[in-house]
């Protein structure tokens, strides 16, 4: 019989068939397809549909954030910075009305009186305004208004008191007036003059930030559009056809995007930076040249009154008009206040002689004729010219008002539409880009 054979090269010595072969390597099916030509032009359908969205979503949020700003500008800004020059205005005002109503002549001061009552109404209702618009956080404005608050109810308990003993003929009301017009010259209009200066320059540093183009919006969707046109030229050598249709349409649609963009942008920077240069910048120079002239007056009439036996009211009176003749002299002469302007430096040379005319009487002993200067009527007399002054400074800032809104609404509705717009333009693309791409890939299928 036969036996089977043992086996002589031992356990240790067995082939194991496993070792020797190869390990089949993992699939990767996304790899796979990613690696195709079907895959890659669906990854590349996608990335362009990401783009195209992008360059609608990034200038709608770029242009919406802008206009959010602007409108702030328009809606809280701008106001309150018109009732901080509101304020400093009416005190001006106020203390140059009561100072010329002591002024003893055969003129009625009722005028002058509701012209006092009247400023001070202003400056209150001004300090509500500024109270309620002005941010809790900002420490120094809400001490300002309090201690504007506070030292006004001083000023005119003073200037009370000086017209009770005025009408009474007790000399010390002069004293009492000195007193009542040094705290508002020394305390409330410099804590004014902060705030208007805050709030105005507040203003200001809106509309430069509004007048930058929007150049993270435009690089954008010049990448994207850049993007697209490498696309075709990729597809066109790859599928060895024409140019797209459909990307053709959705490149013409992130061109228009780009196009509306710029334009816009820059329409809405020119017209930003008009209301800042043209408007805010000159309107602030004309707002406190008609402080300075309240500030005059009031000197002109307290240098009167103390029949100069101190000199400082007079030496204040030259400072202020000088100051405001170098104001008055920085406007632009195309400027939409330039009229009024020139006006007024006629009317503040008129004033200035007539101011001169009642010191050389004052120094005669004159005082009923200086006084007559002080408050008459007639056209070289200093009240007149001071009038004039006023009224002509009031219209310059309106007009630079005016232009300045102007400009800002215009930089406001430059961007109208484009925010929804460019979302809209930027569906459309993608949608475009879908149409185009997804029947290259249907053919490897």
């Amino acid at each position: 019989m036969f036996q089977r054979a043992t086996d002589t090269t031992g356990a240790g010595h067995v082939l194991d068939e496993s070792q020797v072969a190869e390990d089949a390597p993992p699939r990767r099916p996304w790899r796979e397809l990613l690696m195709s030509t079907p895959g890659r032009l669906t990854l590349l359908g996608a990335l362009l549909i990401s783009a195209t969205l992008v360059a609608g979503v990034v200038p709608s949020v770029s242009v919406g954030a802008r206009q959010q700003q602007i409108q702030t500008l328009r809606g809280h800004t701008e106001p309150l910075a018109v009732a901080a020059q509101s304020l400093y205005s009416s005190l001006s005002i106020a203390d140059a009305a009561a100072t010329t109503s002591f002024i003893s002549t055969d003129a009625d001061p009722t005028t002058l009186l509701h012209t006092y009552n009247q400023a001070l109404a202003d400056a209150s209702a001004a300090l509500v305004v500024a109270g309620t618009g002005v941010d809790p956080q900002n420490r120094d404005a809400v001490q300002q208004l309090t201690d504007i608050s506070r030292h006004l109810g001083v000023y005119a308990g003073l200037i009370s008191t000086a017209r009770a003993n005025d009408n009474a003929g007790n000399p010390i009301g002069v004293a009492y007036l000195g007193d009542a017009s040094a705290l508002m010259q020394d305390t409330v209009l410099p804590m004014a003059h902060t705030l208007y200066s805050d709030q105005i320059r507040a203003v200001a540093d809106t509309q430069t930030r509004t007048e930058q183009l929007p150049t993270a919006a435009l690089a954008t969707t010049i990448a994207v559009l850049a993007l697209l046109v490498l696309a075709q030229l990729y597809l066109v050598r790859k599928t060895h056809r024409r140019l797209n249709p459909a990307l053709l349409a959705a490149t013409a649609l992130v061109a228009v995007i780009a196009l509306w963009v710029g334009t816009a942008g820059l329409v809405s920077s020119t017209a930003g930076a008009r209301a800042r240069v043209e408007g805010t910048e000159p309107l602030s120079a004309i707002a406190s040249a008609g402080i300075l002239a309240q500030q005059a007056r009031a000197d002109e009439t307290l240098s009167l009154l103390q029949r100069g036996s101190d000199s400082r009211p007079e030496v204040d009176y030259t400072a202020h008009t000088a100051a405001l003749a170098h104001l008055i002299a920085q406007t632009p002469p195309g400027s939409a206040a330039a009229t009024p302007v020139a006006t007024a430096n006629a009317d503040l040379e008129r004033w200035r002689q007539a101011h001169t005319r009642q010191q050389q009487a004052l120094d005669r002993g004159d005082y009923h004729g200086a006084a007559r200067i002080a408050v008459g009527t007639g056209a070289d007399d200093s009240a007149a010219a001071f009038d004039d002054l006023t009224t002509h400074i009031q219209e310059a800032i309106t007009a630079l008002r005016e232009e300045a809104v102007n400009a800002t609404t215009e930089s406001y509705r430059a961007l109208s539409a484009l925010a929804d717009g460019a979302v809209a333009l930027s569906v459309l693309a993608a949608l475009a880009v879908g149409a185009g791409v997804w029947p290259r890939v249907n053919e490897y299928h």
